[in-house]
């Protein structure tokens, strides 16, 4: 039975092992893998501002996601911009809709106002779920990243998580009360029970 949980630190290796599926195609951009102290940084750094979840059946991880600012400037602390690796083996089950969604929950209730996600043009896969979830493109940087051999195109993608008012100050995800944190994974742990 798949569950959603807080990604730790000794989650690292099967994080880095999601990742090296994708680092030989063009869904990531990324030419190398991180090691695990890079990944275990990565976890801990991340998770004291947004969450940074793991979806595992059993003992074995299926997939990571996580929210990160993109930018530092102080006006643009209400936006998040979302990251998500399936298993190749696990895809088909909804998991990276599931996932997307429970961040996009999770930065609601941080007073997120807008999420933001990227893919490259040849991920019709990744376009299909933003696109399900409500995203819309607000943009495409041409030929900016160039893997394998090619120049590819990166689409932009944007989605208002709240109606547009005085923001709320950011609440960052360490300080968000846990019986909030709690509702959101017992909401989705038992849609994919």
């Amino acid at each position: 039975m798949a569950r959603i949980r807080l990604a730790i630190g000794s989650d690292a290796k099967a994080l880095i092992d999601i990742l090296k599926q994708y680092i030989e195609t063009s869904n990531t951009l990324d030419y190398t893998l991180p090691s695990e102290a890079e990944m275990e940084a990565k976890i801990r750094s991340i998770s004291r501002n947004y969450p940074f979840i793991v979806i595992e059946d059993g003992d074995k991880i299926l997939g990571y996601a996580y929210a990160n600012l993109g930018d530092e400037a102080s006006a643009l602390s209400w936006n998040a911009n979302l990251h998500t690796f399936i298993d190749l083996g696990a895809r088909g089950h909804g998991y990276g809709q599931v996932v997307m969604r429970f961040l996009m929950d999770m930065l609601r209730l941080q007073n997120v106002q807008n999420a933001y996600s990227s893919y490259t043009e040849s991920n019709p896969r990744s376009a299909a779920v933003h696109h399900h979830l409500g995203f819309n493109e607000c943009g495409v940087l041409h030929k900016t990243g160039y893997k394998n051999g090619r120049w590819l195109d990166v689409n932009l993608l944007e989605c208002r998580l709240t109606e547009l008012v005085e923001p709320s100050p950011f609440i960052p995800f360490a300080s968000l009360p846990k019986d909030q944190q709690q509702a959101v994974f017992t909401k989705y742990n038992q849609e994919i029970a």
